[in-house]
């Protein structure tokens, strides 16, 4: 006979958390206590089992992230065949706001079913502005599909004696499931498969308290997933500039996150990861959307709390993502690189490491954290670690590009070497010499641009357009990006042109061809590059 479980679940953001395990059964009550420090609050949790199954808190555990942010954890056995488990991470962050992301995993056969109640003391009335306000429908591309997650469900603000009392920003609940392919030495490229994402959220309103409530149905071999975001302050310094977040993080959703949890946000990937469910709907931790690129542009323009709390959130969802490794590895297959190459999960992509160590170094900067600020410099050492060991394309005795992919788990050969990836990593380790004065980060750079120099013209292609990747065996493949590439282009030069002005004719030389290409083809140019090409000599091509 299946099993079905109830558990009411309260998380006193300012007070208590209680669950209570109903059923059929009554047991005496069991009362646990633990203290949330820093601040001088006790987390009431008071456990009623009624039931044979069982619900029972089994561990607690503190984490800290650069002695800005703490993890309390509280973890909750369910006793079920095999065991689900109730995760309820906080978040507390140095400005005393907090996150509370709240998972259940069940991998067994059983329903378990939570009722979950979230009360604010103190406040009566509140007023919600809706995140989807400016609609825009799913996401669609050729390289994801369609990405049904949407935006957070809205800003809630709560008024005590018709005043300003608090502000949550409250996300959506996703159901999923594990989906994983298993390799040799325990190795496993792991994604979720997206089952709904629901709102379940109810707010009831009484004098001095209001209760957010929320069900948690699982149907069996699957995950919940819920967040949100408390502060006693306002989370946006006006309506219009919240407005203006929306429009901003509508316009570029592929860059923003809807599903967060505790280990990092999720986001739909490329239709190339693998498992591919029957579904199509593979969510991964992608670490271009692990690190929070728009609201770091964001929290510099306008300093709110809202992006201060996304920024610290993000940092200890890459640290936790790392774990005791010493940069980032990809936790899922891409089946083209794997037919390819042999590469499996985890494995090195150089980009998405190289943006990881941008984002970190300038959040650093941002918000005064000073292990961050070496992060540009550690991969500087990576990159010139690379060079070393031979993983490059060599096009000639001092000349080489380093290749986009590898892994230390694999014997695998050599892949190859995409211009963008060669570009972003020669521009870093420019910075990083133009920030320590150390040689071995030009001569390393030296080295890649030497092999830049070496193919020269035989990176165009017919049209004038730039291939996007050389191969081992120096052929030249793939459609590339319309402006990513040129962006990185431009940036080389400019850093050549402070550095050595001698190194950059072939850059030149690329620019000019590509970006000829680009407006022949009736390709709109950003206002980044269209300033980068004036700033350059290039104004003649983007004159009309």
């Amino acid at each position: 006979m299946q099993k079905n479980i109830m558990i009411v679940v309260i998380m006193g953001l300012m007070v208590s958390l209680t669950l209570i395990l109903s059923g059929c059964q009554q047991n005496e009550s069991k009362i646990f206590r633990a203290e949330l420090p820093p601040h001088d609050e006790t987390l009431k949790m008071s456990i009623q089992e009624k039931t044979t199954h069982g619900l029972e808190r089994i561990d607690t555990t503190k984490k800290t992230y650069y002695d800005r942010i703490q993890d309390l954890i509280y973890t909750y056995e369910i006793d079920t065949e095999p065991l689900s488990y109730l995760k309820v991470t906080k978040r507390i962050l140095d400005n005393d706001d907090y996150f509370i992301f709240t998972t259940l995993e069940n991998p067994s056969e059983e329903s378990v079913e939570l009722s979950l109640s979230i009360p604010v003391a103190d406040t009566g009335y509140y007023s919600l502005q809706a995140f989807d306000q400016y609609r825009t429908g799913p996401r669609v591309s050729d390289d994801i599909k369609m990405d049904l997650t949407t935006t957070p469900l809205g800003l809630l603000t709560t008024y005590k004696d018709k005043e300003f009392h608090s502000n949550l920003m409250v996300g959506k609940q996703y159901h999923s499931r594990e989906i994983s392919e298993s390799y040799e030495d325990n190795r496993e490229s792991v994604l979720r498969e997206l089952i709904s994402e629901n709102q379940n959220v109810d707010i009831d309103v009484k004098e001095d308290e209001l209760t957010l409530k929320m069900d948690m149905e699982s149907i069996g071999d699957d995950i919940i997933d819920h967040w949100l975001m408390f502060s006693n302050e306002t989370l946006f310094d006006s309506k219009a500039s919240y407005e203006q977040w929306i429009r901003l993080y509508n316009g570029k959703r592929y860059k923003n996150n809807n599903w967060y949890t505790a280990r990092g946000p999720y986001k739909k990937v490329v239709r190339t990861a693998v498992p591919i469910p029957e579904s199509e709907l593979q969510y991964g931790r992608n670490l271009l959307i692990v690190r929070e690129d728009e609201p770091l542009s964001r929290y510099k323009d306008t300093q709110e709390r809202y992006f201060y709390n996304l920024l610290l959130n993000s940092i200890a969802n890459l640290d936790i993502f790392k774990g005791d490794k010493d940069f980032w590895e990809t936790e899922y297959t891409n089946n083209w690189l794997n037919r390819v190459y042999g590469i499996e999960a985890p494995y090195i992509d150089t980009r998405h490491n190289e943006g990881v160590a941008l984002f970190l170094e300038e959040t650093g900067n941002v918000l005064d954290i000073p292990e961050l600020k070496q992060a540009m410099t550690n991969y500087a050492d990576f990159l010139v670690d690379q060079i070393e060991a031979e993983q490059v394309v060599k096009i000639g005795p001092n000349a080489g590009l380093i290749s986009d992919y590898f892994t230390y788990h694999q014997d695998v050969s050599v892949t190859h070497s995409s211009l963008n990836h060669v570009l972003g990593g020669m521009n870093l380790l420019l910075e990083t010499y133009n920030d320590t004065g150390e040689e071995k980060y030009l001569t390393a750079a030296t080295y890649v641009q030497n092999g830049i120099d070496e193919l020269g013209s035989q990176w165009l292609t017919d049209d004038g357009d730039t291939w996007y990747q050389i191969n081992p065996d120096y052929s030249f493949q793939g459609e590339d990006y319309t402006l990513l590439t040129l962006t990185d282009l431009l940036h080389s030069l400019g850093l050549w042109k402070g550095i050595d002005k001698t190194r950059t004719s072939t850059l030149e030389m690329l620019i000019e061809s590509k970006a000829n290409y680009l407006v022949n083809e009736d390709i709109n140019l950003s206002d980044e590059v269209v300033e980068l090409l004036n700033e350059h000599g290039f104004g003649e091509i983007v004159k009309e």
